[in-house]
């Protein structure tokens, strides 16, 4: 089960795109069946292995094991660094290399499969992004690009809001898959 703390912060993510949605909807493309943002591997923090496990948990047996299957091949095809280990410089290289790779949850309909249990970024990617007072840019090539200024600030998700990642806490997406199939015996 997810930590009670980062259930909060999960939980402020998404009223804070629900927020931003309502209140400038011109400026989000986000939709069911858009998977812009479920391409490209990246870091997703420790806390988030519990979440996709909640998520892995409640799926069908098969459909389960189809992720783990998906999860394990991109592990193996992507000559797949324990990020744990790496430079900032060698794990920038490695998400580089593998903007394209599918996300193993989502499905061939394009929909994420583990939806309501999907990671922090996941849930806020597609907002600009700031650091306390530093804006820090957009995310997504779909989403406010004719916004004003004040409107990038004001749908800005704060990094700040969340836990500091230290890279020892640092995974990729199917490496929490793999991480949770085999302690949950599922491998």
């Amino acid at each position: 089960m997810a930590d009670d703390n980062y259930t909060r912060i999960l939980d402020r993510a998404d009223a804070f795109f629900r927020s931003v949605a309502k209140a400038q909807p011109q400026n989000l493309q986000c939709g069911r069946g858009c998977s812009f943002c479920c391409y490209g591997l990246f870091a997703v923090g420790a806390a988030d292995i519990a979440v996709i496990d909640e998520g892995l948990q409640k799926l069908h047996p098969m459909r389960r094991k189809r992720i783990i299957e998906r999860a394990k091949e991109v592990i193996a095809t992507t000559n797949h660094p324990n990020l744990r280990d790496c430079s900032p410089a060698e794990s920038n290289l490695f998400f580089e290399r593998t903007a394209s790779t599918p996300c193993p949850n989502l499905s061939d309909a394009g929909e994420c499969m583990i939806y309501e249990h999907r990671p922090l970024a996941c849930r806020t990617f597609g907002l600009p992004l700031r650091d306390g007072d530093r804006y820090i840019g957009d995310i997504c090539d779909l989403n406010f690009t004719i916004a004003s200024k004040g409107e990038k600030d004001s749908a800005a998700w704060d990094l700040q809001w969340e836990d500091q990642l230290d890279p020892e806490d640092e995974y990729t997406i199917p490496e929490a898959i793999v991480l949770t199939a085999r302690v949950r015996g599922w491998l």
